[in-house]
């Protein structure tokens, strides 16, 4: 009974650590209420002495359990297909010969038995658990490797301040391709951003740099890409576009940000941007050259007062 009652919290634990990985959240409620359950239902049985009633019960919820719990991971499956879809497939078999298990109980027809089941279908639910839980085993710790494989590519990839593109992911999507006229790149400076610094500190410069991040992460279609390229600059790609809708993008997170009060530990501090931008041609250019482009017309932006939208020289070919 003790074996029973030790093997039915597991299969909860297994749900409940399921749906953990799937969404990242605390396991504890779904352990306490699939245990909970579980043994206000299998334990009346057994105290009363009907045990062969009970193990039914255990090995019913023990299969209901295990397909909650093949169920989380097929959910969770589009993250790595054929290994999610192994590991349920693998539940899935466990939590039937479990089921199998209460199906020839019932069938015996024995509510009261004085020992533990034994019989063929029991027999065949200790080889498919071993060999699935076997299985799981493997699989679970290569799914752990691929999540750590991509947390740290995610995070080299990443500005930690911002949680923005950093300068080498944009290079990555970016940086190989032709740039046509469609598609256009603008550079933002924050504007007097080495006063702030002094004046504020640089937690207050980091406050700053955070709220241009929101601000810029807010504006952005499916398509767009925005990254933090070092310091105060940061850069937007726009795909499939044209200059009226650049400049209204851009003009917008100019505007809003210089709206934005920003809390420091002396006073509120509100801050400006200027940007700059280009288009690629028909015959399509590098990125880099885009880059430079939208980074010169940014600095005429600078030169011309601040706080304004530029477009490059370069432009769309018509």
């Amino acid at each position: 009974v003790i074996a029973e009652r030790h093997g039915r919290q597991r299969q909860s634990e297994r749900n409940a650590g399921a749906h953990q990985f799937r969404t990242g959240r605390s396991p504890l409620p779904r352990v306490l209420v699939g245990a909970g359950i579980s043994l206000a239902l299998a334990l009346p049985p057994m105290a009363l002495g009907y045990d062969g009633l009970g193990f039914m019960l255990e090995n019913f919820l023990a299969g209901l359990l295990l397909f909650a719990t093949a169920h989380e991971y097929w959910r969770g499956r589009e993250e790595a297909p054929a290994p999610l879809q192994g590991v349920a497939l693998l539940y899935s078999l466990t939590a039937a010969s479990f089921v199998l298990c209460a199906a020839v109980l019932g069938w015996d027809g024995r509510l009261v038995l004085g020992h533990a089941p034994s019989n063929w279908a029991e027999d065949l639910s200790l080889i498919i658990v071993i060999a699935s839980m076997t299985g799981i085993g493997g699989l679970s710790l290569a799914l752990n490797q691929g999540r750590l494989a991509q947390h740290h590519r995610r995070n080299a990839l990443t500005d930690p301040l911002t949680g923005l593109l950093n300068r080498r992911a944009l290079f990555d999507l970016h940086g190989e391709a032709p740039v046509g006229a469609f598609m256009a790149v603008v550079v933002f400076d924050l504007d007097g951003f080495k006063a702030i610094n002094d004046e504020f500190g640089h937690a207050a410069g980091d406050a700053v740099l955070k709220v241009f991040a929101e601000e810029l992460a807010a504006n952005l279609q499916p398509t767009d890409a925005a990254a933090r390229l070092g310091g105060e600059e940061f850069a937007l790609v726009l795909k499939r576009t044209l200059p009226e809708k650049v400049e209204f993008a851009a003009e917008r997170i100019r505007a809003s940000f210089a709206a934005r009060h920003i809390e420091t530990e002396t006073r509120p501090l509100s801050c400006t941007v200027s940007a700059g931008y280009a288009f690629g041609s028909q015959d399509g250019i590098s990125f880099d050259k885009v880059l430079s482009a939208a980074d010169k017309a940014l600095y005429a932006a600078k030169r011309g007062g601040r706080n304004r939208v530029l477009a490059a020289t370069l432009r769309r070919a018509s």
